[in-house]
C-alpha cells in the first residue's frame, strides 16, 4: 500500500494550504468529499471562499497566529455548516500550511477511496508527519513490526525508546508484545480477534478503534486501519501495514454532540432520529465481518393499562428501569439500543450464529422479568415484562434495508405478543 493510497482511504481531509491566501496547493479525496465541492473548483481556490465572512475572519486570523509560530503546535478551529460540526487541524510547514479536516458530527465508518497520484509523493510525505499519522508494517508471523517515527511520537513516547533506530521506518522494540502491553485491557481481546480476522481472510480490511496508553499517562484513542498485502502460497500473511490515526478529540466531541442531539431525555437512549444511521453502520460492520446482523425490537407488555393502574410517574420509573437493563447487557461501542417509541425499543447488534442471539435476546428479557416490578394487570406475569422480536440476517448485500429488517422483526414481536407476550419471537432470514 502506497503513500497515496494511505492518506486517500483517511476518514480525515488532508490539504496543503498557502498561508497568506489559503490557496489549495493539495488535497486527498475525503478533502474534496467533506468540501462539498469538485477537485477543479478546490484547486487553486481560496479556503476563505468556503466559509462566511465571521469565519473566514476567524480563521484567516488562525492561519496568520500557525504562520507566525515557532513551533509546530497545531491550532484548532471548529465550526458549524447546516446540522454538521467539523473540525480543522492546522499546523506550520515551511511556508505552507497543512490542513487536516473531519467531520466531527457523529462516529465515523472508515470508507477506503484508493487512487494514485504519484506525483505527490513528497508532499503526503509531509502530509504524513503534519497531520500525526503513524505508519506501520507487521510481519505476523515473526511478531515485528515496523513503524514510522509518528507511530511512536504520536503517543506522547520518545522515539529512541520505542524504535530500534530513528530511520524514516525503523524496527519496534520487541513488537507485537510492546504493541499489546500499551492497548487497554478491555480493547485487547476484541481487537486481536479483528486482526485475526483479517490475516485468516474473513475480512477485506483490518478496521479497529481502541485506546492505549502513552507517555503522558493518558488514555488516547486510535483508529488502526490495514490490510495483508503479501501471503505464502499457502494463503497465510506474511506483511500486512497500515495507519494509526488519533481520534481522541473527535470521538469526545462525537459523544457530547450525540448526547446532546440523539438521545432520549428520559431514558438517556439513542432516540429513533438516530437509529437508522448507527443501524446502518452495524449493518456495514456486519457485512465486513461476516457476522449476523441482529434487530430486536422489544415492547413493554400492557403499558397502557400499567399507567392507567399506577400512574404516569411510576410508568417513567418503569421505562428507565427497562433502558437500564439494555444498557448494562449490551457492548458498548458495538451495540446499540434505542427508544423508537412510547414503550417500544430496539437493539441492533451483532452475533456468530442466531442462537447466540437468541440468548442474548432472552438474556435481557429475564433481566427485566427479574427486576419484579408488580404489575396486576399483565395478563402473562405479576411483574412487568416484555415482549420481543428478533431478526437475523446473515446475506446481507447492498440492497439490504434497515428499513426492511425492522419490519421483519416488528411483525415478530406481534408474534410474540399474540402468542401470550413475555416472550422472544426470532428468525433468521
Amino acid at each position: 500500500m502506497d503513500l497515496l493510497e494511505i492518506l486517500n482511504q483517511q476518514p480525515q481531509g488532508i490539504a496543503e494550504l498557502t498561508s497568506d491566501e489559503g490557496r489549495y496547493l493539495f488535497l486527498n479525496r475525503k478533502e474534496i468529499e467533506l468540501r462539498g465541492l469538485s477537485e477543479s473548483a478546490l484547486k487553486g481556490s481560496s479556503i476563505f471562499n468556503l466559509f462566511n465572512q465571521e469565519q473566514a475572519k476567524q480563521l484567516r486570523e488562525l492561519f496568520q497566529q500557525c504562520s507566525n509560530a515557532s513551533t509546530d503546535q497545531p491550532i484548532y478551529f471548529h465550526y458549524q455548516k447546516d446540522d454538521l460540526y467539523f473540525e480543522m487541524r492546522l499546523v506550520k510547514h515551511g511556508e505552507n500550511i497543512l490542513s487536516t479536516l473531519s467531520d466531527v458530527t457523529a462516529q465515523q465508518e472508515l470508507k477506503n477511496q484508493l487512487a494514485q497520484n504519484q506525483e505527490t509523493i513528497k508532499c503526503l510525505d509531509d502530509a504524513v508527519n503534519g497531520a500525526n499519522i503513524g505508519c506501520w508494517d507487521f510481519y505476523p508471523q515473526e511478531g515485528r513490526i515496523i513503524a514510522n517515527k509518528t507511530w511512536v511520537t504520536q503517543k506522547r513516547y520518545k522515539d529512541d525508546e520505542f524504535r530500534e533506530d530513528d530511520s524514516l521506518f525503523s524496527e519496534v522494540i520487541d513488537g507485537l508484545e510492546r504493541w499489546s502491553s500499551i492497548v487497554h485491557p478491555d480493547d485487547l481481546e476484541p481487537t486481536v480477534e479483528l486482526i485475526e480476522k483479517h490475516l485468516n481472510g474473513e475480512t477485506e480490511i483490518y478496521d479497529a478503534k481502541f485506546r492505549m496508553i502513552c507517555g503522558d499517562g493518558k488514555w488516547r484513542w486510535i483508529h488502526d486501519v490495514g490490510r495483508v498485502f503479501l501471503r505464502d502460497k499457502n494463503g497465510n500473511a506474511i506483511r500486512m501495514n497500515g495507519v494509526h490515526i488519533d481520534i481522541t478529540e473527535a470521538r469526545t466531541l462525537e459523544e457530547k454532540i450525540e448526547k446532546l442531539a440523539v438521545t432520549d431525555a428520559l431514558t438517556d437512549l439513542f432516540n429513533r432520529r438516530n437509529f437508522q444511521y448507527l443501524s446502518q453502520a452495524v449493518l456495514e460492520r456486519a457485512k465486513r465481518q461476516k457476522t449476523y446482523f441482529c434487530l430486536l425490537i422489544l415492547d413493554v407488555d400492557h403499558f397502557k393499562a400499567y399507567n392507567d393502574t399506577y400512574g404516569h410517574l411510576k410508568g417513567d420509573h418503569v421505562l428507565k428501569k427497562v433502558s437500564q437493563a439494555l444498557k448494562d447487557n449490551i457492548r458498548q461501542g458495538e451495540d446499540y439500543c434505542f427508544r423508537v417509541g412510547g414503550e417500544e425499543f430496539a437493539v441492533v447488534f451483532t452475533q456468530e450464529s442466531k442462537e447466540a442471539a437468541d440468548i442474548f435476546a432472552n438474556r435481557i428479557r429475564q433481566k427485566i422479568e427479574k427486576l419484579k416490578i408488580p404489575h396486576k394487570e399483565n395478563s402473562a406475569n405479576q411483574f412487568i415484562t416484555v415482549s420481543m422480536g428478533l431478526s437475523c440476517t446473515q446475506n446481507l448485500t447492498d440492497k439490504t434495508q434497515v428499513s426492511d429488517l425492522y419490519k421483519r422483526a416488528d411483525k415478530l414481536l406481534y408474534q410474540a405478543k399474540e402468542n401470550g407476550r413475555n416472550q422472544l419471537v426470532s428468525k433468521s432470514y
